[in-house]
């Protein structure tokens, strides 16, 4: 991703809202837990006294950096000690369910107007109560291409898998597609393409679906009847032949933007990086990639006014145009809401992954979900191998989960 400051949005103002005005207040002093780096805690620091200034003057904002697990061991030990919980968190989306299963997060549907966050917000929510505001958003999966070898991003499969051969024919040393076969992360975008999900609707765990199985069905036909990716290849292998320039195609995150386009480290790549959403499956839906980001959380002890700060002082920096903007460029990221969008006259890489965003589905903060990965790694890899049917797997992959569930 573009760190420059000189990134430009494209802020569509339309309703970006009466919900981000907010009335005048007493000063207050707030302290937020931040996993974000100092780097980006400044950018935070900065925003909240454009806030202060214009709503509450003379508030001030304590900014506590923790690394991950320090964060997570320093909110559990504060709930179970009854005192000492900050008045906000901001950290990722992984650790809220285990807040909200200690009890120890505000649910926060009634104190914000949560439409506003299209993209992930599904990230922070656990059976759909939300706990956590995002304040960018990304980590998600995207194709991306060689444009010296390819020169436009394939819009469906069939582009993609004819896009791919014609490379090998050209080049016989160079594969056409590439990507993370046997991880879960890379398969789950198929899963909701095809219409499947996690989660029932009862907050039971369902992986045997006809969605499942048709996603299984596709990726060991992409192998085995297509011939469209390498017969093994993990996370090191796409990444490293796509930076050397031998592969064409692959499936990656935006977190790999920067080093794609720095040409020391992806001789093959730079100016010749394409971005760009999944091709469309024949159903004429695109796989549905997870998306996460960073999230504000509200202890469920933080009250009265600091309660009211917090809220607005979260919502302004969420919803309001030039805040979103301002702490956007400032750090780096994608915004979360959709009034704020990258413009592609300036920073077509960034637009690109926007878009790609877009198409994803929030990353659920239950945890649970890992009896999801772990019950359907295996079988994936039997799919993979062409040892286990598609029906099996996802009948295997249900039987595991139900079994993690329960022990």
């Amino acid at each position: 991703m573009s760190r420059s400051k000189t990134l430009l949005f494209a802020l569509l103002f339309l309703l970006v809202l009466g919900a981000v005005s907010v009335s005048a207040q007493d000063s207050v002093n707030l302290v937020i837990w931040s996993q974000d780096g100092d780097a980006n805690n400044v950018v935070l620091a900065e925003q909240f006294a454009v806030w202060a200034e214009a709503v509450a003057p003379g508030s001030t904002l304590e900014i506590v950096q923790k690394e991950t697990e320090v964060l997570r061991n320093d909110v559990l030990t504060a709930g179970l000690a009854g005192s000492g919980l900050p008045d906000l968190i901001l950290g990722p989306n992984d650790a809220i369910g285990v807040y909200e299963d200690a009890g120890l997060l505000m649910g926060l549907d009634e104190l914000f107007d949560t439409s506003m966050y299209p993209y992930n917000l599904g990230a922070a929510q656990i059976g759909g109560v939300t706990y956590g505001v995002p304040t960018n958003a990304g980590n998600h999966l995207m194709l991306m291409y060689n444009k010296s070898l390819v020169a436009e991003a394939p819009q469906t499969w069939e582009d993609l898998i004819a896009a791919a051969r014609a490379v090998e024919e050209a080049n016989p040393d160079l594969q056409g597609f590439a990507y993370n076969l046997n991880e879960p992360f890379w398969f789950l975008p198929f899963v909701h393409g095809f219409g499947g999900t996690t989660y029932a609707e009862d907050g039971s765990m369902v992986l045997d679906s006809e969605a499942w199985v048709n996603a299984y069905q596709f990726v060991q036909d992409l192998k085995f009847v297509e011939e469209a990716v390498p017969e093994e290849c993990d996370y090191a292998c796409a990444n490293d032949l796509f930076k050397e320039g031998s592969v064409a195609m692959i499936l990656n995150g935006d977190w790999a933007i920067a080093e794609y386009l720095n040409v020391e480290q992806s001789p093959a790549l730079g100016e010749n990086l394409g971005v760009a959403p999944w091709p469309a499956l024949a159903n004429g839906e695109r796989p549905k990639p997870f998306t996460a980001g960073k999230f504000i959380s509200i202890p469920v002890t933080t009250a009265d006014a600091q309660l009211e700060a917090a809220v607005s002082f979260v919502t302004w920096l969420t919803t309001d145009a030039a805040a979103v903007e301002a702490y956007a460029i400032g750090t780096g990221r994608l915004p979360a809401i959709a009034a704020v969008t990258v413009d592609p006259a300036v920073d077509p890489i960034l637009a690109a992954s926007n878009e790609a965003l877009a198409t994803g589905v929030g990353m659920p903060a239950d945890p649970t979900l890992r009896c999801m990965w772990d019950s359907v790694r295996p079988n994936l890899e039997g799919v993979m191998s062409n040892s286990v049917t598609a029906a099996d797997a996802a009948m295997e992959a249900q039987i595991a989960a139900e079994e993690c569930l329960e022990g």
